[in-house]
């Protein structure tokens, strides 16, 4: 039981994010050989966007967003904040040279760890309550709604700290450009 779920749910989400972060190195790496640094400043703007397209899925279940199904929204989010991950590690690359950067691609990776955590206790939740159903599925939903409550109290102040960051980095990168 618990090898299936390790492999089923666990590994999945691992394999994931060290792609994510291989692929990031792979083509930070590649555009260093090909002379195409510059095209890093770029992928952060688009990696952002991708980022900024992700709160489709808060907006919709905030109920700003009315239609559409929740289902949908979900994947969208994990998928375009993968992207927009993947884009914004190749922007962040591995240079030295700044603190506030860096503190930011980590909350960055802390945030995406945590997502990819969330996906595996909905995942699990959902197959809790699909493989329990009858009478115990109102005990089942009742644990589900309380795991990613909880999982939610820690997500949110991360999702926070890292957008805080970023928007310090943002600005400060307007502040210092050469606008020449």
């Amino acid at each position: 039981m618990l090898d299936s779920l390790l492999i089923r749910r666990v590994l999945p989400l691992l394999v994931s994010f060290i792609t994510l972060v291989v692929m990031a190195a792979l083509l930070d790496f590649f555009l260093h050989v090909a002379g195409l640094v510059w095209v890093g400043r770029y992928l952060g703007i688009t990696g952002t966007l991708f980022l900024v397209f992700s709160f489709a899925y808060s907006a919709r279940k905030q109920k700003v967003v009315r239609s559409g199904p929740m289902g949908a929204f979900l994947r969208f989010h994990c998928r375009s904040g993968w992207i927009g991950t993947l884009m914004l590690l190749v922007h962040s690359g591995i240079h030295f040279n700044a603190l506030l950067p860096w503190a930011t691609t980590l909350f960055m990776l802390i945030v995406t760890v945590s997502g990819h955590i969330g996906q595996y206790i909905y995942r699990k939740a959902k197959d809790e309550l699909r493989l329990k159903g009858g009478e115990d599925i109102l005990y089942w939903d009742s644990l589900a709604i309380n795991a990613l409550g909880q999982w939610r109290k820690i997500h949110m102040p991360l999702v926070s700290l890292f957008l805080g960051l970023a928007l310090m980095h943002i600005l400060s990168i307007m502040f210092f450009w050469n606008w020449r």
